[in-house]
């Protein structure tokens, strides 16, 4: 049910970045703001000049009029050029030249038949030439003598009549250029590029009318007097394609950033040195389309594209280029944000309903928005397709963001409310390693087979002194003595498993296991702390007047079964199993043989390499088949045992093997040294006792050294 609420407000999340994203779009689209369409073409441009390109075709020569072929001079012809023909019609373009600009048209037109006859396949003219001219008659003759291979630039240009309104016209080059300058002749095309969005050319338009411009619908086939752009008239040399709904702008694949198309100058065409090394006799220009046209900071010819600034007949070589190989790009339909916005959301939601780390999550959210990324740029160059970037990644990063947001707010908050309860119980170490793996906590509490250590503490004598002491006094001095106990577990990174009156139950391992040997190290670290602390505890007591408490403890390890226990009104997380029940026996054995801390076989197994223990007994206690070898703390095994110590434990161990065997009489000689080098030792008396009984009335002759238990 848990996991259903949060899935569906995360449902809830996505449906309202969804509506929140879509809703912005739909306002742009009627014009209410710009921002998200902006920031997507900015995104196109980006794609398309780190895109795959267009390779510029070869048949394709770029003649520019720039700042060389505008600043020819007389001087140089008369000095660096002197060796040109007088005669010639080279000699006569250059002194033409050098009369300044605007050039006479003649130069064009000898520009035109020098390239034809080395074999260009059409001459492009990238100019705009409204009014009658010097030259004309030069130029228009031939245009004459090679019809269909030469093309002059025309020019749409619109005016405002009206609020809202204008007028278009078609700016034709002069009569006394084109014989016939109907806007169908094969020997105009405009130079016109519409940008788009951000007055950006990212498209070319081959074909156009009047009544297009004004507002009316494309026409449906091509009239012979309609007119066609440079690059339309230019494709016909190289076979362009024939293109369905020729009026239709189409988003053209470029070659390049600027500079792509070399520029090589016009004056260099009538210089024979430069036309032998650089045009190889005119081999550079045969079977090509040589476009004529300004570059350069004189001209103001430059159109904004996604590159940056392009020169005007840069830009015709690129449309042409496109033209040619069908390169077309094909975008899809505003309609289909909806439909990206509505699956990014989706997507999302399924990253966060799915993958429960957040930090999973938020490298997942990374990889799937460079994924789309990565695959929007791989439509752009191997499928020629836009694909709208911004409102789905937009709307999948928000509705991601937002969803981790809530997420994280969430379980920071569900985490310290859980770290306060936790640390009402176990350590602060070991609430962070639940909290940092909370799943398998929570699959602990359904219940959970594992190995532990456990130790149990209980106050010797306490129901006597819980009569005889006053309440207030009584409830005062022990909880001053739990305080100090659950401080030193939590200290040893242990869990309060319960506070059984008096008594304490606490845990290592069934959260977070250091292993078996750490665990039942930290279990004997915190009751040795314990021991100290009630030893400070009692003589404050002492000097206060009050009576002081004496502490025994079971340390054992094995396995339990760990789980949420209780009825379906009160529950509480804890450990049973016959490890807790042998456990609670060791406890109650430390009454019986004097020692504050007895630990089971498995626990001193575990700590026989740290500490030196010693042998209690081999005990039957009441509801195990099997006898327990119990044990006791002597020392630490890093510090040296003193000599009084070494003997006694020797001695205790000579004592041990001969009662185990039988030879009480021996045992005792043996015992009794021991309690000679240690008066105070129960566990010595308790031995003494035994001898003389098994002295007066011997065990049967199977007896193994097993002491049978009166108490649970």
């Amino acid at each position: 049910m848990h996991r259903f609420s949060r899935r569906l407000i995360h449902a809830l999340i996505a449906a309202v970045i969804f509506l929140l994203v879509a809703g912005l779009w739909w306002l742009e689209e009627r014009g209410d703001g710009d921002r998200l369409t902006t920031w997507e073409y900015r995104f196109r441009d980006a794609v398309t000049a780190s895109g795959r390109f267009l390779p510029p075709d070869s048949r394709l020569v770029f003649l520019a009029i720039d700042n060389s072929s505008i600043g020819f001079s007389q001087l140089d012809l008369d000095s660096l050029y002197a060796n040109v023909p007088a005669a010639s019609a080279e000699r006569r373009a250059l002194e033409l030249i050098t009369t300044g600009w605007p050039w006479s048209r003649e130069v064009y037109g000898l520009l035109a038949e020098r390239l034809l006859a080395a074999g260009a396949r059409g001459v492009v003219f990238d100019l705009l030439l409204p009014k009658p001219g010097n030259g004309d008659g030069y130029l228009r003759a031939t245009i004459a003598r090679h019809p269909d291979r030469i093309v002059v630039g025309a020019n749409f240009s619109s005016s405002i009549i009206g609020p809202g309104s204008e007028a278009w016209a078609l700016d034709l080059p002069s009569e006394t250029i084109v014989p016939n300058d109907a806007p169908g002749s094969p020997s105009i095309g405009y130079v016109n590029f519409w940008p788009g969005y951000g007055d950006i050319v990212r498209a070319a338009r081959y074909r156009t009318t009047l009544e297009q411009l004004q507002g009316a619908a494309p026409p449906a086939a091509i009239n012979s007097n309609d007119p066609a752009s440079l690059a339309a008239r230019a494709g016909r040399w190289l076979g362009g394609p024939s293109l369905p709904r020729p009026f239709q702008s189409r988003l053209i694949r470029f070659s390049g950033p600027p500079g792509t198309y070399v520029p090589i100058p016009v004056y260099q065409v009538f210089i024979p040195n430069y036309w032998k090394q650089n045009f190889g006799d005119g081999a550079l220009v045969r079977d090509k389309v040589v476009l004529v046209g300004p570059a350069g900071n004189w001209a103001h010819d430059e159109h904004a594209t996604a590159f940056g600034l392009m020169a005007g007949p840069e830009l015709h070589l690129q449309s042409l280029n496109a033209l040619v190989h069908g390169a077309f790009l094909h975008a899809w339909p505003r309609w289909s944000v909806y439909l990206l916005v509505a699956l990014g959301c989706l997507g999302a939601w399924v990253l966060t309903a799915f993958l429960g780390r957040i930090w999973w999550r938020l490298a997942a959210f990374i990889g799937a928005a460079v994924a789309f990324l990565f695959a929007i740029k791989l439509a752009y160059d191997y499928g020629s397709t836009v694909v709208p970037g911004v409102p789905s990644v937009l709307a999948f990063s928000l509705t991601g963001l937002t969803s981790l947001i809530y997420d994280y707010t969430r379980e920071t908050l569900e985490k310290l409310r859980v770290r306060r309860t936790l640390e009402t119980y176990v350590s602060k170490e070991v609430v962070r390693d639940i909290l940092d793996n909370p799943e398998s906590y929570l699959n602990a509490l359904g219940g959970e087979r594992t190995s532990c250590a456990l130790i149990l503490t209980d106050l010797r004598g306490f129901t006597t002194m819980a009569e005889e002491m006053e309440s207030h006094q009584l409830v005062r001095q022990l909880n001053e003595y739990l305080s100090a106990m659950v401080e030193d577990i939590f200290a040893s990174r242990g869990s309060i498993d319960k506070f059984i009156g008096d008594a304490i139950l606490a845990v290592w391992g069934h959260l977070n296991s250091s292993g078996p040997n750490e665990d039942a190290r930290l279990a004997l670290e915190a009751v040795l702390r314990m021991q100290e602390s009630l030893r400070r505890l009692n003589a404050d007591w002492s000097k206060r007047g009050l009576r002081t408490f004496a502490m025994g403890c079971g340390l054992n390890y094995g396995e339990v079964v760990f789980g949420n226990i209780g009825s379906a009104k009160k529950m509480e997380p804890t450990v049973i199993g016959d490890t807790v029940n042998v456990t609670a026996r060791l406890e109650g054995l430390t009454k019986e043989y004097g020692r504050d801390i007895l630990l089971g076989e498995a626990a001193a197994e575990l700590l026989r390499d740290r500490f030196t223990l010693q042998f209690v007994d081999r005990v039957a206690v009441k509801g195990k088949a099997r006898a327990l070898d119990v044990y006791s703390v002597v020392h630490s095994a890093e510090q040296a045992l003193e000599s009084k110590m070494q003997e006694y434990l020797s001695t205790y161990a000579g004592a041990r093997d001969a009662y185990r065997e039988g030879r009480f009489a021996e045992a005792t000689r043996h015992f009794q040294r021991c309690l000679e080098l240690w008066p105070e030792d129960r566990l010595t008396s308790v031995y003494l006792a035994r001898c003389q009984i098994f002295l007066r009335q011997p065990p049967e002759e199977d007896w193994e050294g097993v002491w049978l238990a009166e108490q649970k």
